[in-house]
């Protein structure tokens, strides 16, 4: 699945606007960027996406 996929099912799932999933799904990618870049390691980033489903999921 590419990033504009990505989007348009986000969108749907969320009923959230394509525009707003764009902007939402950027703004993750570049926490995602930072985060890796801080913790030096993949393995830290997919823990962290891991927590954060976990608070998606509990609201």
């Amino acid at each position: 699945m590419n990033k504009k996929e990505t989007i348009e099912k986000v969108s749907e799932l969320s009923q959230v606007t394509i525009a707003d999933c764009k902007k939402v799904l950027d703004a993750l990618e570049i926490v995602m960027q930072e985060e890796l870049a801080n913790r030096k390691g993949i393995r830290n980033i997919f823990n962290m996406m891991y927590k954060m489903m976990g608070i998606f999921k509990s609201k």
